[in-house]
C-alpha cells in the first residue's frame, strides 16, 4: 500500500458530508476539520492522531456508536498507513460494543468463499428485524472508502423499514477482504451472497451497491446473479473508453490504487487500463438486457462518474433510471429521500403477485411518512424529482 499527495482541506470540502452521515457529529467534523493540516503526518495536527483523540473521548463517553464512526473518519481513506491499520481495529472494537444494543437481531459471519482456485473469506454483518418474515436477503456494498461499519446507520434502517435480511460487506480491496479489487470481484461478492441466504435461510436474494459498489450491483443483476438490483453512482464503462482516472478529485487515483493492490500511484498506462478492464461495456454486458430487475440512481452532477453509466440503462426491459437534478455522486444530497422509495421499487419486483407488490410498495411508504414526497419516476434521460 501507498501514500498520495492529497490535501485535507480538499477532502473536507468533499467528505464533511459524508463523515456527518457515517455518524459523526458536525460539531467534531468541524473541529477536525480546523486543526488538521496533514493527511499522512502522526503529529499532533495529523489526521490519525486528531480523529483519534476525537474518537478516544467517544469511547471515554460509552458512546460506542459514535466511537466507531469517528474511528472509520482516522482510518480513512484507505489503509496505506500502520497508524491507520490500528485505528480500522479500534472502530471494528468499537462497533462490537455498539451492535450489542441495536433494535435488531445483529450476527456477525465469516463465509468462505472459493475465488480463483482457492478460498477467500468475507466477513458480513447481518441485520434482522425482530419477527421479521421475509425470506429475502439484501446485500449492501460500499465502494473503494465506504465500508460495512460506514454503512451500519443505512442497514439499520432498512432492516428494521423493509423486513428485508440486509448483510452489510466490504468491497474486494478495501476493509477486512483479503483479495485486492479485481475486475472479476462480483465472484467474491456473489459467493458470499449465496453462503449468507443459505445460512439464514433466504430464498430470494438482491443487492444494493453505492459508488463503486454500484458497479458490482449492475454487474450482479446482468449476469443474473441476484433476483433484482439497485446501483447508485456505479461506474459501469458505458462508453467502452478509457477514463481520466488521474483527473479525478479528492485523491481518488490514490484510493482506488490501494483498493487495486498496488505499491504505488497508477501512471497514465496503468489507469487507463483498470478504466478498459472494468468497463461492462467491454465485458460484453451491456449488449443485451439485464435478467434481473435494476435501478440505476445517480446525481446529475457527479464529478466521478459519467452520466452515461446511468442513463445507459433508460429504456432496457426490466430497467430503470433514476437522476436526481442538481445532486453530486451517488445522489448524497438527496440520499435520505430516494432510498425509501427505492427499496419500495425493489420490494416490489422481489414480489412476483400484483398484490404483494402494492402491498410492499406501501409498507415502505408508510414506513417513509412525510419524510419523502413520492418522487416522480421518469425513465430515460429526464430525472427524478426528491422534493
Amino acid at each position: 500500500m501507498f501514500t498520495f499527495p492529497v490535501q485535507p482541506a480538499e477532502l473536507f470540502a468533499e467528505r464533511a458530508r459524508q463523515f456527518r452521515a457515517w455518524g459523526v457529529p458536525a460539531h467534531v467534523v468541524a473541529r477536525a476539520r480546523e486543526r488538521i493540516d496533514d493527511l499522512w503526518s502522526r503529529g499532533r495536527t495529523g489526521w490519525v492522531p486528531v480523529w483519534s483523540g476525537e474518537a478516544r473521548n467517544a469511547e471515554a463517553s460509552g458512546e460506542w456508536a459514535r466511537a466507531a464512526a469517528t474511528w472509520g473518519a482516522a482510518r480513512f481513506p484507505c489503509l496505506a498507513t500502520e497508524d491507520r491499520q490500528e485505528a480500522y481495529r479500534r472502530q471494528l472494537e468499537c462497533f462490537r460494543h455498539a451492535a450489542a444494543t441495536l433494535p435488531v437481531s445483529f450476527r456477525r459471519y465469516r463465509v468462505d468463499v472459493p475465488y480463483r482456485g482457492s478460498r477467500t473469506p468475507v466477513f458480513a454483518h447481518v441485520y434482522r428485524r425482530s419477527r421479521a418474515v421475509s425470506d429475502q436477503m439484501l446485500l449492501l456494498c460500499g465502494g473503494v472508502d465506504t465500508w460495512k461499519v460506514e454503512l451500519h446507520r443505512m442497514a439499520l434502517a432498512l432492516a428494521l423499514g423493509s423486513g428485508l435480511t440486509v448483510a452489510a460487506v466490504d468491497m474486494p480491496g478495501t476493509g477486512e477482504s483479503q483479495v485486492p479489487l479485481a475486475r472479476d470481484s462480483d465472484v467474491v461478492l456473489a459467493g458470499a451472497l449465496r453462503r449468507l441466504a443459505q445460512r439464514t435461510r433466504c430464498a430470494e436474494t438482491a443487492v444494493l451497491g453505492l459508488s463503486f459498489g454500484g458497479h458490482w450491483a449492475a454487474k450482479l443483476a446482468l449476469n443474473g446473479q441476484v433476483d433484482a438490483a439497485i446501483e447508485i453512482g456505479g461506474p459501469v464503462g458505458a462508453s467502452g473508453s478509457a477514463v481520466d482516472v488521474l483527473g479525478l478529485p479528492g485523491g481518488m487515483a490514490g484510493i482506488i490504487g490501494n483498493a487495486l493492490g498496488m505499491e504505488a500511484l497508477p501512471d497514465r498506462a496503468e489507469a487507463a487500463r483498470f478504466s478498459l478492464e472494468f468497463s461492462l461495456r467491454r465485458q460484453g454486458l451491456l449488449s443485451s438486457p439485464s435478467p434481473a430487475p435494476l435501478l440505476a440512481i445517480n446525481g446529475s452532477n457527479d464529478p466521478y462518474v459519467p452520466l452515461r453509466d446511468t442513463t445507459e440503462f433508460a429504456d432496457r426491459p426490466r430497467a430503470q433510471v433514476w437522476l436526481v437534478p442538481g445532486a453530486g455522486h451517488c445522489a448524497a444530497e438527496r440520499l435520505p429521500k430516494v432510498l425509501g422509495p427505492a427499496v419500495a421499487w425493489l420490494m416490489a419486483e422481489l414480489s412476483p403477485r400484483s398484490v404483494r407488490r402494492q402491498l410492499a410498495a406501501r409498507a415502505l411508504r408508510a414506513w417513509l411518512g412525510d419524510a419523502v414526497t413520492g418522487p416522480r419516476q421518469i425513465t430515460g434521460a429526464a430525472a427524478l424529482s426528491a422534493g
